[in-house]
């Protein structure tokens, strides 16, 4: 990175760490991130950057539309907060009870606006055009697929794109760049089994909801373990049971509630086609029926490896060999950053956000929080990206190559 430009890197990762404490007494969850999206417009302004806004709160910044037919490259930051109760200690904590930055989304929104501070202040120096997207309801209605819908990655259409999300357990300063498949899918499922009610004491002449239920969820493990590949990894938990109304009645009905975790599109199917038929026959065996609905959810999240590989490249030469580590294994967590991968190819990478002298605790709890010297690792690789990558003279065929 040139001098001049790393000057303006670390310039703006001051700014960018007090907007991050700003932003971090503020927490607002999905889809109600109306003061955070007004700071983020504000500051748009101020650096001259033209946005739209799309879901009342989500925000697009355009720099150099003009230079749009060289390439365009988005980088997107979630905005939301978690109905969690902060117990950090810090100056600025939480303002709003019950509510915390508890994912590190206000790390990803102060990086991205960092990054914007940089690139507009070297416009000139860009071969291309950069889209900053700012994206609600990450951690609840899936805001990635609605902005999608809505054209977030048209006019200019985006030909690569980049996100990030804070680790606790890698130290700050490093990142972590993940290949192939990152994160898994996730879908939810109810279920509804009726039976029959009679009194407890005349169990025959009723039908126990409560007991084919029971050996519903004994049976759907074995979906896992027999139906599923050993090489593969896959997920069924239910997490909630409501059924019954009184100690000495059989319960005519009972409600299951769970979730689906895969990493492959065809393992997903099949336990969508597995699951009903095996809630099914066996709801029948106890003479009751069993109905699933299932609402689905976020798409695993899978990286473009050569785009990937650009990254790790680049970040070797930033930030040194010592500092880039390779994601080992795929985690059963969700991000949905998948729905941009599965329009134009890209990269999710992780930063790393913990503290030497002290131990770190884990996104969505409550005494989660950051090395603030993270900030400036991430503007620094989102802008050598950007700059490297536009540098490119086959950028658009990044694009192609996914389609």
């Amino acid at each position: 990175m040139e001098k001049k430009i790393e000057k303006q890197v670390k310039e703006a990762s001051l700014l960018a760490v007090e907007l991050y404490k700003e932003l971090h007494q503020w927490p607002e969850l999905g889809d109600q991130e109306y003061k955070t999206s007004k700071r983020i417009q504000e500051e748009l302004e101020r650096l001259e950057i033209p946005y739209q806004t799309m879901l009342d709160t989500g925000i697009i910044g355009i720099l150099n539309e003009e230079k749009s037919h060289k390439g365009t490259i988005a980088i997107r930051a979630d905005m939301d907060a978690l109905p969690i109760s902060e117990h950090t200690g810090l100056v600025y904590a939480s303002k709003r009870p019950g509510l915390m930055h508890a994912c590190g989304h206000d790390v990803h929104m102060a990086v991205l606006l960092g990054t914007a501070r940089v690139l507009a202040g070297i416009k000139e120096k860009i071969n291309g055009c950069v889209k900053f997207i700012f994206q609600p309801a990450e951690e609840t209605t899936g805001g990635a697929a609605r902005m999608i819908d809505l054209g977030c990655l048209e006019n200019p259409n985006v030909d690569c794109i980049l996100g990030l999300h804070v680790k606790p357990h890698l130290k700050a300063g490093k990142i972590e760049i993940p290949y192939g498949t990152v994160h898994a899918s996730s879908d939810s499922f109810k279920m509804i089994v009726s039976g029959k009610k009679s009194h407890a004491a005349e169990p025959d002449k009723g039908v126990d909801a409560i007991l084919a239920a029971s050996n519903i969820i004994c049976n759907l493990q074995a979906i896992v373990s027999r139906m599923i590949s050993p090489l593969d990894r896959a997920v069924i938990s239910v997490g909630k049971m409501e059924g019954g109304t009184a100690a000495n009645v059989i319960a005519d009905e009972v409600i299951l509630e769970g979730t689906i975790r895969t990493f492959s599109r065809e393992t997903r199917q099949k336990i969508f086609s597995s699951l009903s038929r095996f809630a099914i026959q066996t709801a029948k065996s106890y003479g009751a029926t069993a109905r699933v609905i299932f609402l689905p959810g976020y798409e695993a999240l899978i990286n473009d490896d050569g785009i990937a590989s650009k990254l790790e490249k680049i970040a070797k030469d930033e930030i040194g060999t010592e500092n880039v580590c390779a994601l080992q294994e795929a985690t059963l967590g969700v991000d949905d950053f998948a729905s941009f991968l599965r329009e134009v190819p890209g990269t999710f990478f992780f930063l790393g956000c913990g503290f030497s002298e002290k131990a770190n605790q884990g996104i969505h709890s409550e005494g989660f929080c950051v090395d603030q010297s993270c900030i400036y690792t991430g503007i620094q690789m989102e802008t050598s990206f950007v700059l490297q990558l536009l540098q490119s003279k086959n950028i658009h065929e990044i694009r192609k190559g996914k389609q």
